[in-house]
Order: structure tokens, then C-alpha cells, then sequence
């Protein structure tokens, strides 16, 4: 017995036909049924013949063809059929047994009379056969109408002449002359069957494609085709989904670009309007007021400096998000012991660390690891991620590096104790202008696209960076390049 597992394999071969194949399988059953119409349509009309078709005078119309031993086994049923008539004579010419015969038995045929009918054959409308049984113990005669005979003779075309001119009903139309009306029927019902197959294979299949792409046209990208077929066609179903999809993401996307394009004009545009009023505000204070003491002079001076460096810290960094967002940008790709790297980058900020009361412990290992990677570039994206935990926490706080190398891939690990981040910005952490505390810009001085601008940085090295969040407190972020 075939398994469920056995019949759906087999359903997936037919269904993974090539549309060639397919079609040549529908050639070969419609060659079939062809083939079949043309072997009912022969063994019709052999039948049709075989059952209408007489034969010659020699055959079942003569008394020599239909003779048996015992003239009570003679078949007469094709000459009643034909208004002829058998009659079994003695030998004394006496009826013993009749089938259709206008006499009746006991009638005695006179010797002459006998003679003239037998011999001459034609006689009173009728073609005489006779034949002796055996021992000669009786005489079939057999009598058929001259014109059914003639028909016999002729063959069936005649015969059938004959019959429709002396039966005006028979003028209707004939088995021979609705026969190929018949076939025609077939034919034309075979090749609608074909048509259906072929279309339930190819056309609706492609119908469905061309609705799927109308949809799409109208701007319903969320639009999917859905066709169960494993040939060419299911093949262009997925191309069209896979297209469909592709599309949709980039609306998606180009919608997200825009929105964040119009947040970051407004973002950029908040950020700049604090330092440049308060620039703008003390240096025509300043202007307007020559008896300023020094003192006062050097502190107004001094909130100007602040909010210039604050207003150019944001140009540069947008400068330098806008650069590695570029899709012309290229990094400085080059092969470099990571190891070594994580140790110099460290070193830099361990001096400020100490002087801001943060703790570090670092795991890097002493091998050398080489790995392919932009120096300056990775050097930005690490120094924004450790800058973050250093500014935006409290002393006492401790910062970890770790290098992991694993499957081929080193692994980065720059993690804290600090506050963390709260679940609502996890998903939008590296976001531009985001931030987790919104008095960070005019505390901290920081422009929310640090990590924005560490996101794109590994990217562009093919590698990936998220935000653990399964612990209590503080941040951790995981690397791989």
C-alpha cells in the first residue's frame, strides 16, 4: 500500500514539470483521445455494417446457405424480415412447414408449376432457391421479393435506395449520414477538454499574475500571488512575490527615511537654536555694553566658547553621519592584529577614567588576532560607545572591554553598570538625535548621533552591533566583525 509520504512525492514530480514537458504530456492525451474516437468510430461502423450489410446470393439469401439437417432448426428470420418466406416441402411437393408463405401447409404444388419456379428462378415478384435435405427427405424453398434480392446482389448503398424510395419514413436522415456529425461533436468536445486543461495549467495561472501585477500598479504593494504550481510559472509566482516584498520594504523604508529626514531637520534645528541664541544673545550684549567688568566679560566669553563648541560638535558630527551614510563612502580596509588595537584605543581613556571615578576591567587577548578593518573608522565607532558610558554615568561606575574570538569572527563586548537604558528606547537606541536623557544635550554636551554614526561605522565593515538588555542595570553591546 503507498504511503502519504510516497503519493505526495509523486504529486511534487508532476507538479515540478517543466511547462514543455507539460505540454507534450497534454499533446500525448489529446493524441489519445483522438486515437480512441478514430477506433469508436471504426468499430461503429463495423458494427453498423456488420448488423445491415447482406451479402451475395450465395450467402444468406439462398435456401443452399441456410439449410440444416432438420429443416425445423432453418433460420427464416431474414427472409420474414425482408417479406419473403421459406416453405419445407415432402416429396410429393407437399407443404410440411411455412414462415411468411401465402400457402398453407398441406398444399400441394403442381409438378409444372413446381418445375417453372425452380428453374426459371423469377416468379411472381419472387427469386426461388431450393435445396434437397439430406436423404433427400425434404425440399427447402426459399422465396425473397426481386427488388430486396437485387439490393443483396448490389451491395448496401442500392439496397438502401431502395428501401427509402418504397418507405417514404426512411428519408429521414440515416445512422451513415449522422455519423460524422457524430465524430464532429467529439472532436470539438475533445479539444474544448484540452482547452480547459491547458487553461486550468497555464492561462489561469498567468491571469492571477496579471491581477497581482495590476494590484501592484495601483499601489497596493502588500499584494501577494498565490498559485499552486511548482513549473515556471510557480517559479515566476515567487520572483513576483520576492519583487512585491522588495518593493514594500523600500516604501516602507523611504517612508522611514523621510520621516526620520524631516526629524533630523527638526532635531538639527532645536540643537542649533539653544547655543546660536545664546551666542547671538551675549555677544550683542556685549557689543552694546562697554563697562562691563573683566570678570563678567571673561564669563560671558566663556558661555560663547561653550555654545560654539557645542554648535560645531553638532556640525561635525551630522557632518560625519551624513559621510558614512554615504553609499560612496569607502572605509580604509586594511589587515590588523585587533588585539593590539583594543589595547592602544583603551589606553587612551584610561586617564579619564580615572579622573571621572569609573572603574575598567579589560579581557584582551595577548595573541595576535588579524582581521580586516579601518583603523581611524572602527576607532570613532568604539570611542563613541565607551565616551557614552563614561559621560552619561555616575562615578564609581565599571566599564568592561572584551575581545572574543569565535568561529572566525572576533566578537567585541563594551559593557557598564551604569543606569541602562530604558525598554522604550531599546529599539531606537541608534536612531539619530536620539536621547535617553533629554537634559543630555545641554548637560553633556552630546548631539544624539554618536551611536548612530558607531551603527553605520560596522556596517560598512559588514559586521553588526546590538543592545543586550537582559540585565538590571546598565548597557551592554555586542560587536561582531
Amino acid at each position: 500500500m503507498i504511503n502519504k509520504n510516497k503519493l505526495r512525492k509523486m504529486g511534487t514530480y508532476f507538479k515540478s514539470k517543466k511547462m514543455e514537458t507539460q505540454l507534450f504530456i497534454n499533446y500525448i492525451f489529446f493524441l489519445i483521445i483522438l486515437i480512441g474516437i478514430f477506433i469508436l468510430t471504426m468499430g461503429a461502423l463495423l458494427f453498423y455494417f456488420s448488423i445491415n450489410y447482406i451479402d451475395s446470393t450465395t450467402d444468406n439469401s439462398t435456401a443452399l446457405y441456410i439449410i440444416k439437417q432438420n429443416y425445423k432448426d432453418v433460420n427464416v428470420t431474414n427472409f420474414i424480415k425482408h417479406k419473403g418466406y421459406v416453405e419445407v416441402l415432402d416429396k410429393n411437393l407437399v407443404i410440411v412447414m411455412e414462415n411468411g408463405s401465402k400457402h398453407k401447409i398441406g398444399f400441394k404444388y403442381p409438378l409444372k408449376y413446381y418445375n417453372d419456379m425452380i428453374t426459371n428462378n423469377l416468379k411472381d415478384g419472387y427469386f426461388y432457391t431450393s435445396k434437397y435435405g439430406e436423404d433427400k427427405g425434404f425440399i427447402l424453398i426459399t422465396a425473397m421479393p426481386n427488388s430486396i434480392f437485387d439490393a443483396y446482389t448490389w451491395g448496401l448503398e442500392h439496397k438502401q435506395q431502395i428501401e427509402e424510395a418504397s418507405n417514404p419514413r426512411n428519408k429521414r436522415i440515416t445512422f451513415l449520414r449522422i455519423f460524422p456529425f457524430i465524430i464532429f461533436i467529439f472532436i470539438i468536445s475533445t479539444m474544448i477538454l484540452y482547452s480547459k486543461l491547458t487553461s486550468r495549467i497555464f492561462v489561469k495561472p498567468l491571469k492571477k499574475l496579471l491581477q497581482g501585477v495590476n494590484t501592484i500598479k495601483n499601489g497596493e504593494y502588500s499584494a501577494r500571488v498565490e498559485i499552486n504550481s511548482l513549473n515556471e510559472i510557480g517559479q515566476l509566482k515567487d520572483a513576483f512575490n520576492s519583487m512585491a516584498e522588495k518593493i514594500q520594504q523600500e516604501k516602507s523604508l523611504k517612508k522611514k527615511a523621510e520621516n526620520n529626514r524631516k526629524r533630523m531637520i527638526l532635531d538639527i534645528s532645536h540643537d542649533l537654536k539653544n547655543p546660536l541664541t545664546s551666542i547671538l544673545g551675549y555677544s550683542e550684549f556685549l557689543l552694546e555694553n562697554d563697562d562691563i567688568l573683566p570678570e563678567d566679560k571673561n564669563k560671558l566669553l566663556k558661555v560663547i566658547n561653550n555654545n560654539s563648541r557645542r554648535a560645531n560638535d553638532l556640525i561635525q558630527d551630522l557632518f560625519e553621519f551624513s559621510r558614512v551614510e554615504s553609499t560612496e563612502y569607502k572605509l580604509d580596509i586594511g589587515k590588523h592584529d585587533i588585539g593590539e588595537f583594543l589595547r592602544e584605543l583603551i589606553a587612551g581613556y584610561v586617564p579619564m577614567m580615572d579622573q571621572m571615578g569609573v572603574k575598567y576591567q579589560f579581557d584582551i587577548t595577548e595573541d595576535e588576532v588579524e582581521i580586516l578593518f579601518d583603523r581611524k573608522n572602527l576607532d570613532r565607532a568604539l570611542s563613541n560607545i565607551i565616551l557614552n558610558s563614561i559621560k552619561y554615568n555616575s562615578p564609581g561606575i565599571t566599564i568592561g572591554i572584551k575581545l572574543l574570538i569565535t568561529y572566525g569572527k572576533a566578537v567585541i563586548i563594551i559593557e557598564d553598570d551604569g543606569v541602562g537604558i530604558p525598554d522604550e528606547f531599546e529599539g531606537d537606541i541608534f536612531e539619530p538625535f536620539i536621547r535617553v536623557d533629554a537634559t543630555r544635550n545641554s548637560k553633556n554636551g552630546g548631539t544624539g548621533l554618536g551611536l548612530s554614526i558607531s551603527k553605520s561605522i560596522i556596517e560598512k565593515h559588514g559586521g553588526t552591533i546590538h543592545l543586550v538588555h537582559d540585565i538590571d542595570r546598565g548597557c551592554k553591546f555586542i560587536i561582531n566583525l
